[in-house]
């Protein structure tokens, strides 16, 4: 019998030779692969790793010397390096949102960073792999990529624990240190790692603030030279792991960035504004399993489009239809496919539009040229002009008029920030921001980018004042800068914090009410009405803003009405959403502050003190991002407690990471005075008046000459910040981070 079971094997076996391949495998229902390059592996492993904001010229990969990636290099010997690939948008949500969809921004809807979220049509890698039995994790580095806005959908596990060290926080510099991230991608890959996964890594090193660490710091002159650094050792021992636990030889590794940065190259310093190729060219590196392919390279145009239909054909999946990206597998050296040589890449940005008044830009990239599309269109040979310095479109050239009709010829709608869910319109309407319907986008008189670029450098002296607590300077330089480029939704945010700090108030109110109406998808400007309210102690508008930002905000709706609710002496409320906060999201440190003043105005100091410190305490070899005031409650509780010598520890620390902050510096000065130290209490609250300078420490060292029963001093101190700022109000601080 065994015999005979043999033979029928070998007859079976030859006449299955007589078979084509592709036959075959039809007849064997396994997805065909080309002969030539073996890149179906079922089940693989699947890792994807983008470092934020990388520039694919900044990389020795792509010939730059002027930075070591050791790790990087490794990992290029091990895949095919792709030299001409393009994010299909400058900003983080909406790049991220065209790799996880495989679709273009027009088409998956999500234009902007703020304001927009992915809508249920779409499906997602994550979505589409779970539903082939694979486990889906992610974590990641900035809360731009929080999962509430839908490009984490699909994952069983999506870490996106990224908070903000104080409210008023740009968005874009909400981060954790990537070394974090990595490690809570890891402890999640460990026990799945014998079985199909997707794992998502998103490092935000090289974004700003450069800051690199030593001896990054110190090796290279351009910091954000010694962000990439960084970012390589970081990569390189998350590589190390997958090594340690067998999955980095049986996995599909795609290697990225979301886009690039402008380095000033054109006039942009950072990127989302202008669409030149330093802001588009990204690296790009797939190593397929078992290191196929190793150290080729391909030179045809591709996108981070093409990166779902490349993972569904070598984990041996079907293709989705609809998609606009195509596989990878297609541009290697000796595929039967058809050249991709003529393709043309499509990019966009909306943010000079959405946040600076000025028109929006579209562009196509193809083997030799860039076209941009803007109400100056510019044409560039990238191959003889890679720095892009020369536009050709004068001469309107062939590659011109063909580019320009084909992008004419794109449907690519403007949606609305907010368009994709209506019950948020709904709410933005009630405020009476918007009309019920969408925003309008149909002017089409908007200056181009590259012309009105120069403003940006004006924008960041304004800035850059608020910062340093200039505030009549900042409002100086806001208002004439919002009397050139009124469109500036940011700006009249920046400008109505200055007005707000100088006292002038009903100023401050109407900035923000034109930049909600310039922007009325902004999370970040609807905390920022919220933040408002609250100051004047419209607790019930405070609260109807809150409401309407939702899950859209660096906090959830339960942490900023929990603020919202102390703030009013709620004690009972803020308890109460507090600890919702942490049930929806236990990892978040804020809701567990507010926890600690909430036991601190109880005055249960001991109670207190246990939820502060849990709030401080890292959850990774490298401390977190500091929060504002926590310091300064730990330090109020051990004052209370009479543990003096601590006290100070933390009030200094406080001071220390955060030196614009009046509070602690009152409270120190507190501190002496109760143990006697009166030459130490006085210079204490001389050094809060002079190196802050601002309304808010003229007011709290009033405020505490009085309380320690100096009322000449008191007068005099309030007297000059009557005479500095006319206008400004006494506001007792609240400490609830």
């Amino acid at each position: 019998m065994l015999a005979e079971s043999k033979m029928r094997t070998r007859t079976v076996a030859a006449g299955l030779a007589a078979v084509p391949v592709v036959a075959l495998l039809a007849i064997l229902g396994i997805p065909s692969c080309r002969k030539e390059d073996g890149l179906v592996f079922r089940g693989a492993p699947v890792v994807i790793i983008s470092v934020d904001t990388l520039r694919a010229d900044h990389l020795p990969a792509y010939g730059y010397r002027g930075v070591e990636t050791p790790n990087f290099d490794a990992l290029r010997k091990d895949a095919v390096l792709f030299e001409n690939a393009y994010s299909q948008v400058p900003l983080t949500l909406p790049s991220h949102t065209s790799l996880f969809t495989g679709l273009l921004p027009p088409q998956h809807g999500v234009r902007d960073n703020l304001g927009y979220a992915l809508s249920t049509g779409p499906a997602t890698l994550a979505g589409y792999l779970k539903s082939r039995g694979y486990a889906t994790g992610a974590a990641v580095s900035s809360i731009v990529l929080s999962h509430v806005t839908g490009v984490g959908r699909g994952f069983d596990f999506y870490e996106d624990t990224v908070e903000p060290d104080r409210i008023s926080q740009t968005l874009s510099r909400v981060q954790r240190h990537g070394n974090e991230t990595a490690a809570l991608l890891s402890d999640w890959i460990g026990p799945h790692a014998d079985q199909p996964f997707l794992a998502f890594l998103h490092l935000f090193e090289p974004h700003t603030p450069y800051e690199p660490p030593e001896p990054f710091a110190s090796r290279y002159k351009l910091p954000y030279d010694g962000e990439i650094a960084r970012a390589d050792e970081i990569v390189g021992g998350f590589l190390k792991y997958l090594k340690d636990q067998e999955v980095y030889d049986r996995a599909l590794i795609v290697f990225l960035s979301d886009h690039g940065e402008g380095l000033n190259d054109h006039g942009e310093d950072e990127h989302g504004v202008l669409l030149y190729r330093e802001a588009i060219h990204v690296p790009l590196m797939v190593k397929f399993p078992r290191s196929r392919r190793a150290g080729e390279s391909v030179s045809s145009p591709v996108a981070l489009t093409d990166v779902f239909p490349t993972v569904a054909e070598v984990t041996g999946a079907p293709v989705p239809p609809g998609l606009a990206g195509h596989s990878l597998t297609a541009t290697l050296p000796g595929s039967a496919a058809a050249p991709a040589d003529e393709r043309r890449v499509y990019s966009e940005t909306l943010y000079p539009r959405l946040h600076l008044g000025w028109s929006d830009l579209a562009s196509l990239t193809d083997i030799r040229n860039q076209y941009i599309e803007s109400p100056r269109p510019e044409l560039f040979d990238i191959v003889a002009d890679p720095g892009e310095k020369n536009d050709l479109s004068a001469g309107l050239p062939p590659a011109f008029r063909s580019m320009r009709a084909e992008l004419a010829r794109l449907p690519r709608p403007l949606q609305s920030p907010g368009s994709s869910d209506p019950e948020q319109v709904k709410k933005l309407a009630a405020l009476g921001y918007i009309s019920a319907s969408t925003v309008d986008f149909s002017r089409k008189d908007l200056p181009a980018p590259r012309d009105r670029i120069g403003a940006v450098e004006q924008l960041k002296a304004g800035f850059s004042a608020l910062m340093g607590r200039r505030y009549p300077d900042a409002a100086r330089i806001l208002a004439a800068l919002l009397e050139q480029e009124p469109g500036m939704t940011d700006v009249w945010q920046m400008y109505s914090e200055a007005l707000m700090k100088l006292g002038r108030d009903k100023e401050a109110l109407a900035a923000l009410q034109t930049a909600a109406r310039l922007s009325p998808g902004s999370p970040q400007i609807m905390m920022a009405l919220s933040e408002y309210f609250m100051e004047i102690g419209d607790f019930a508008e405070a609260r109807r803003h809150a409401e309407a930002i939702g899950d859209a905000g660096t906090a959830s709706p339960h942490e900023n009405l929990a603020r919202i609710a102390l703030a009013e002496g709620d004690l009972a409320a803020a308890e109460k959403e507090a600890r919702a906060a942490l049930e929806r999201y236990p990892a978040r440190r804020v809701p567990r502050q507010i926890l600690g003043k909430v036991l601190h105005d109880r005055g249960d100091y001991p109670g207190a003190l246990a939820e502060l410190d849990l709030a401080a305490r890292p959850r990774a070899a490298e401390s977190v991002v500091p929060l504002q005031n926590l310091q300064f409650l730990r330090g109020d509780c051990l004052a209370r407690l009479g543990r003096f010598r601590e006290a100070e520890v933390a009030f200094q620390e406080e001071i220390r990471v955060f030196p614009g902050n009046a509070a602690p510096r009152a409270a120190i000065a507190m501190l002496y005075a109760s143990q006697g130290r009166e030459a130490e209490a006085r210079q204490a609250l001389t050094d809060l008046v002079q190196q802050l300078r601002t309304p808010e420490a003229y007011f709290a060292a009033s405020r505490t000459y009085e309380v320690l029963g100096d009322p000449a001093s008191a007068g005099q101190i309030r007297a000059e910040a009557k005479r500095l700022f006319p206008n400004a109000k006494d506001r007792s601080m609240r400490a609830t981070g």
